[in-house]
């Protein structure tokens, strides 16, 4: 059981956490560099031993050389010993912190550090294991419970929920796993801290969280809404202070027919500060959250009221010299980014629109309709999906069968052509299904075609007949060779290197340098900044996969990737038009909605 807690409390109140605000800070700083250190380490193993296994990366669609070799194993072993050093610094240390402060001990950092790295061996059996697959795999798909911030970004692709969404028992059976997911997020919340804290092992410690929040839902339903209210209220109080100064500014400057710069700096300072208490109080309030929840556990573990209490007046001035501190470093540095605005944020803006699956929402899907409907969109590109029929054609499909787009259930491979030619699409009844040939002839060359190799007809027969045409036509500068399949991109590649090629990849680890190809493909989520420039840095051009909501094509088009492929492509041509012309205020609020953003996808893991 929990240790006993004597001493009489004052009632819960939020003082406690705000008190808590500078140690937090102070933890958060130390633990995160201490975390940088050893992920150097360990990643440097997991390059070794990618490297000896005869690999330069492992991605999505070329892992399975890590089970066939002892190197292989040692990168899967390596894999899991950062998720486990992940889990003690994101969620362990937090939870010790807020045990010593519950139990009124001075909350040495040290001391919990190293009870945080030793207890995170505690998630390696084979109970552990699963604990540990739910918050560094599941719960960030499911998008309910906590995740560690290496992984919290991780979801379902869209190629793949696009499957699912168009087919109802798909549709029905994933729904039921989130809902049934979700539902172990809310009732095993309490499983870590009964791991960590009472030592209790994991299958019996998630029996004991069902048993706590099933007894006492509605009190924790009303605890939990009752800080999340107080919480953004005083968030809200502090946000509307920190504007004083910066408002207090933009008025004496008189406008910006009187004093330009004084205005222009001052709408910065008040984005920028703005901005700043956003972040902080998204940042903090995980935390803040896991330090009520852990009060909650130690509740209803006792069954008495347990709450932390407030400390000495001392801890008001480390408080408020903190929040003064970083109060006036940021005003500082809204004064440093109006200075050197150009260079920081520069004006200019253009990754190259790809229509996916021809002018995605426009026109038939994989049709010589829709990719002339990309031409007329301006789109500079389009991508198609190839696959070979049973008499050896090529046509385009993506799918694995003809369901989706022409009610029919059988496969491009079990067809023929003939058969294929006479399926009636059922968005577009005027078009047929074409070969690669008749869209190679419309084309002309004037719009790039990224052909994906696409289906279990995707081998190395097919590359050497797509090379073929592509070569028959003088068209290897207006095409580009794709694929899921690093095997195929590798030995185009390998025997045909004047061909242009993509590999499409929406996990990657390890050094993506040594990748074969002229374009990396990835989804939204893995297309980070770092991940786009050490793309760049390794020669690699990167097109981003796919895109289609205002924000996300808003984000890709201001960031360094080449291309977009997305399925709003007249929309995404819009975009394009509308943030040449965009006004600093406007550049400024497009570069801190994208750091917003980061912040948004790693306070999904509480949702």
């Amino acid at each position: 059981m929990t240790e006993k807690i004597n001493k009489k409390h004052k009632p819960s109140r939020i003082l406690p956490y705000l008190q808590s605000i500078p140690e937090i800070i102070l933890y958060e700083l130390v633990s995160k560099l201490i975390l940088t250190a050893v992920v150097f380490l360990l990643k440097m193993l997991l390059q070794w031993s990618i490297y000896k296994a005869g690999k330069t990366s492992v991605t999505s669609g070329d892992f399975s050389f890590l089970f066939t070799s002892p190197f292989g194993w040692l990168a899967i072993l390596t894999t899991l010993v950062l998720l486990g050093v992940y889990f003690a610094f994101d969620i362990n240390i937090i939870i010790n912190y807020a045990g010593e402060k519950l139990k009124e001990r001075p909350a040495v950092l040290w001391k919990i550090i190293l009870e945080s790295m030793a207890e995170a061996a505690r998630f390696f059996t084979p109970g552990g294991l699963l604990v540990l697959l739910y918050v560094t795999l599941i719960a960030p798909v499911a998008g309910m419970g906590f995740s560690i911030s290496l992984t919290d970004k991780l979801y379902i692709p869209n190629f793949i929920s696009s499957v699912i969404k168009g087919n109802i028992l798909y549709n029905v059976s994933y729904t039921v796993f989130i809902v049934l997911m979700a539902g172990i997020g809310v009732f095993g919340m309490f499983t870590i801290h009964g791991m960590i804290i009472d030592h209790v092992p994991a299958i019996a410690s998630f029996v004991r969280s069902v048993k706590m929040v099933a007894r006492n839902f509605w009190v924790l339903v009303g605890n939990l809404l009752r800080f999340s209210v107080k919480y953004f209220l005083i968030s809200l109080c502090i946000g509307i202070l920190c504007e004083i100064i910066p408002v207090a500014f933009l008025y004496i400057s008189g406008g910006p027919a009187a004093n330009k710069p004084m205005f222009d700096c001052s709408v910065f300072a008040v984005m920028i500060v703005f901005y700043a208490v956003f972040i902080a109080s998204l940042s903090l309030f995980v935390p803040l959250l896991m330090m009520k929840l852990t009060e909650l556990y130690y509740r209803f573990g006792e069954e008495e009221p347990i709450t932390f209490s407030t400390t000495p007046a001392l801890s008001y001035k480390y408080m408020v010299l903190t929040l003064l501190i970083l109060y006036l470093a940021t005003i500082g540095f809204s004064i440093y980014v109006y200075s050197n605005f150009d260079e920081l944020v520069p004006p200019e803006v253009g990754s190259n629109i790809i229509g996916h699956r021809g002018a995605g929402n426009e026109g038939g899907e994989n049709t010589i309709g829709g990719i002339m409907k990309a031409r007329e969109i301006g789109c500079y590109g389009t991508e198609i999906d190839v696959q070979r029929t049973s008499d050896g054609y090529y046509i385009l499909n993506h799918d694995a069968n003809f369901k989706r787009v022409a009610n029919d259930p059988r496969k491009p491979s079990q067809m023929t052509l003939e058969e294929v030619k006479s399926l009636t699409l059922i968005n577009d009844p005027s078009e047929k299904v074409p070969t690669i040939e008749e869209v190679l002839d419309a084309s002309g060359g004037e719009i790039v075609l990224f052909i994906e190799l696409k289906g279990d007809t995707a081998d190395y027969k097919m590359c050497d007949d797509m090379v073929a045409l592509l070569k028959e036509r003088n068209m290897t500068d207006s095409c580009v060779l794709i694929s899921l399949k690093y095997n195929l991109i590798e030995y185009i590649e390998d025997n045909y290197p004047e061909i242009q090629t993509g590999y499409l990849a929406f996990i990657t680890l390890g050094d993506i340098g040594g990748l074969k190809c002229d374009y990396l493909g990835l989804e939204e989520e893995t297309a980070t900044s770092n991940m786009i420039e050490v793309a760049h840095g390794s020669g690699h051009m990167v097109m981003v996969w796919t895109p289609n909501s205002s924000i996300s094509q808003r984000t890709f088009i201001l960031s360094d990737a080449d291309a977009i492929i997305t399925d709003n492509a007249s929309d995404a041509k819009d975009m394009e038009g509308q943030l040449i012309s965009r006004s600093i205020y406007e550049r400024l609020a497009d570069s801190l909605l994208d750091g917003a953003g980061n912040f948004v996808s790693a306070f999904r893991k509480i949702r």
